[in-house]
């Protein structure tokens, strides 16, 4: 049985309770194709960026599909990217469980954009708490993630609920953009993974308390204050952490055998 993350494995633990078959438990986390998501100049990745959401087929707000980009993206994208503000991004769904209520709730007051990438129950009401530039582009493909991470300066997922595994995490820091996840669950094992990159003193700023969004706020305004050569200082440290090392190869409570391996591609 192979097991996604040592938190994965400690679930299988609560839920099968102890005994020989946890011997034959493997933890090895989800890979990443790191030959796609990668660090591109910013130049670069916003003319890719708008290029690919060019390419996107219609979809008119009166027949609109919430499982694909929005229609106008390529635009906007264009027109949002237009200055180097410092840039904050999500991806993920849009729902309760995911916590972007509160990456909102700690872009307050803080001098940053964000770029919110997703579909779910709770975008409606997301936008109308959203506060500044903020903007919503709608469920978007890896051909579009690989060109948008290497634009922000930080890429945070603030899940209250817990996660298997940080893999939007892994992606944005295969493409130089330095992660920050909620410190729980699979997530809070890619933040161990990634805060060995770091310089020790920078190593707080990968994970945030839980649902806090004070926290957040802190180390996003961190984060943010620091030169952009420090912050790609930071981009290069996370994008050095090989992707199958960013957590589950420590073992669980599980007691289960780890296995670790050098690389895995995981279709794009």
């Amino acid at each position: 049985m192979i097991a996604g993350s040592a938190h994965i494995g400690s679930v299988l633990h609560q839920v099968l309770g102890a005994g020989p078959h946890l011997d034959h438990v493997l933890t090895v986390p989800p890979g990443v194709d790191v030959e796609v998501p990668r660090p591109r100049p910013r130049a670069e990745a916003l003319a890719a960026l708008v290029a690919e959401s060019r390419r996107d087929a219609p979809n008119p707000p009166g027949h609109h599909d919430p499982r694909r980009p929005d229609e106008g993206n390529a635009e906007r994208l264009a027109a949002f990217f237009a200055d180097d503000a410092p840039t904050v991004v999500y991806v993920g769904k849009l729902s309760r469980e995911k916590g972007v209520h509160l990456l909102l709730d700690a872009l307050r007051g803080l001098d940053a954009r964000a770029v919110i990438v997703g579909f779910g129950p709770e975008r409606q009401a997301l936008e109308q708490a959203a506060e500044g530039r903020v903007l919503f582009t709608g469920a978007l493909e890896h051909r579009h993630l690989a060109q948008l991470w290497p634009l922000a300066d930080v890429s945070v997922t603030p899940s209250v609920f817990p996660e298997a595994f940080g893999m939007v995490a892994a992606e944005a820091a295969a493409c130089g953009s330095p992660p920050l996840v909620a410190r729980h669950s699979g997530l809070a094992e890619v933040a161990a993974g990634l805060a060995e990159e770091y310089p020790m003193a920078r190593r707080d700023l990968v994970a945030f308390e839980p649902g806090d969004a004070g926290d957040l706020a802190v180390k996003l305004r961190t984060l943010l204050a620091l030169s952009p050569y420090e912050r790609a200082e930071l981009g290069r440290a996370a994008g050095s952490r090989p992707p199958l090392e960013l957590g589950g190869n420590r073992g669980s409570p599980a007691g289960n055998k780890s296995q670790r391996l050098s690389t895995v591609t995981v279709p794009g």
